[in-house]
């Protein structure tokens, strides 16, 4: 389900990118994301509601992977692009075998899942904030080319 969601969420979000300001939408649907891993972590035991999650989890997550993908390009001049959005790839990569290596040490440890299911929601709510702040300071930085022009 959480590929489906992925699949699903990515073209959700890369239409209320074309459509609003996309920092919004990420953080909009990294902020969700975080709060679906919460709920999976806390419906270990009802099928549903964890299918929805999961669903809805993959939804945001993955399709604001995407998104931010998209949104990386935006941020390198053309004769870098290719090699900036790669880096910043990899980079995400890395974070994702740092983060099963450290959900399998932490279970491991005798963590109940529900606990290490509950953390991976940190990650997604850091990458909102994140988003955010590069918003504003995008944001800024346009209103000063801006006013620079005039």
């Amino acid at each position: 389900m959480y590929q489906v969601g992925g699949t699903l969420g990515a073209i959700l979000v890369g239409r209320l990118m074309d459509r609003f300001e996309p920092h919004v939408v990420l953080v909009a649907s990294y902020l969700t994301g975080a709060a679906c891993i919460v709920l999976i972590s806390l419906s270990a035991h009802t099928r549903e509601v964890m299918t929805l999650a999961v669903f809805a989890a993959g939804a945001c997550i993955s399709g604001g992977q995407v998104g931010g993908n998209a949104l990386s390009a935006a941020f390198y001049p053309t004769a870098y692009r290719a090699t900036g959005v790669a880096w910043a790839n990899g980079i995400g990569r890395s974070g994702s075998i740092v983060g099963s290596l450290l959900g399998g040490v932490l279970l491991g440890f005798g963590w109940p899942a529900t606990t290490v299911y509950a953390l991976v929601a940190i990650p997604a709510a850091t990458s909102a904030v994140a988003l955010a702040m590069l918003g504003i300071v995008r944001r800024h930085a346009s209103a000063r080319l801006n006013l620079s022009e005039e």
